[in-house]
């Protein structure tokens, strides 16, 4: 018969352990008055922490400034006197021209290719061929004839020298 007693020390220690954590928290329950005699409150009210939210939006506004205005308010229309000297005719204002593409080069021979630059990019292209929104209608020795929808647009090749 096996007489040695250490096979009992680790679960001695660990009941030792829940014991204490047991009375640990009994201690505090009563502490904190949770658990007090007599079904009496808690002891210690915990802080509502929208307490000071709910006292600000309890409080009366105070009026802005006239220099600053609500961004949350109904927007009241505030007739405004045209500014003296401003008065007569306008001009129309023209909208500027669209933008166009710009015809590079033209290498002329078999196969035409052109090389036409636009919205930054150097494209290489040919007769049938597409970029961005363009079609490649012809390339002759002088010209590049793009479409774009219904439009059409001529590209013509600077003479030299220019």
């Amino acid at each position: 018969m096996n007489r040695d007693i250490g096979w009992i020390a680790g679960p001695l220690a660990a009941l030792a352990l829940f014991a204490f954590i047991v009375w640990q928290t009994l201690g505090a329950l009563s502490a904190s008055g949770a658990w007090a005699r007599g079904g009496k409150a808690p002891l210690i009210a915990p802080n509502d922490p929208f307490a000071f939210l709910d006292a600000l939006a309890a409080a009366p506004q105070t009026p802005l400034p006239p220099a600053m205005r609500d961004p949350f308010g109904v927007a009241v229309a505030v007739p405004v006197a045209p500014a003296p000297g401003t008065g007569g005719p306008r001009k129309p204002v023209t909208p500027a021209a669209p933008a166009r593409p710009v015809l590079t080069a033209i290498v002329w021979d078999a196969d035409p290719r052109a090389i036409v630059r636009w919205q930054g990019h150097d494209y290489s292209v040919r007769s049938g061929g597409l970029f961005d929104d363009f079609q490649v209608v012809s390339i002759t020795r002088d010209q590049v004839v793009l479409k774009r929808g219904d439009e059409s647009i001529v590209l013509q090749r600077k003479p030299q020298g220019e």
